[in-house]
């Protein structure tokens, strides 16, 4: 029998948000969208760029662009992660367990571990982050300029 042990609490907590919006604890609003190309993106350190959606208070979305031999310092933070590598390759050290991580690969790092990244490979690697509940410390990319989306 398949079973996904790191998603049971993940699942309790969608069960609990889900019930909540029912009886209207949560307000819901209506759909926010992104693009990648229309917003200002960030360094956050030498060969690390990022931008930065945040959909709510309960999740941020991160996509980030990691240069060959760039790194992401140890570090920790109250929200849960998932992390999914698009392409390239990175070595995530979590809790001092590394993980190497290649295009399609996912990863789960619970909230306060401490983990980092490096990537060891010859391109970039881009990567998308989605943080429970939200990174406080983080703000909505700028918008910069319109695609046409009618948005």
């Amino acid at each position: 029998m398949f079973r996904l042990h790191w998603l049971e609490g993940d699942i309790r907590k969608t069960g609990e948000l889900y019930n909540n919006i029912l009886k209207g604890a949560v307000e819901m609003s209506e759909a926010k969208l992104f693009d990648i190309n229309e917003v200002n993106w960030t360094s956050l350190n030498e060969g690390l760029r990022v931008c930065i959606f945040k959909a709510s208070k309960q999740a941020t979305m991160q996509y980030a662009e990691i240069q060959p031999g760039a790194t992401i310092d140890k570090h920790s933070h109250p929200a849960e992660q998932l992390t999914y590598v698009q392409a390239g390759y990175i070595d995530l050290t979590v809790d001092d367990k590394t993980y190497s991580l290649s295009p399609g690969c996912f990863c789960q790092i619970p909230s306060g571990a401490a983990h980092h990244v490096i990537n060891r490979g010859n391109s970039t690697c881009t990567a998308i982050d989605i943080f429970f509940p939200e990174r406080e410390d983080r703000e909505n990319s700028e918008k910069i300029k319109d695609m046409g989306h009618n948005w």
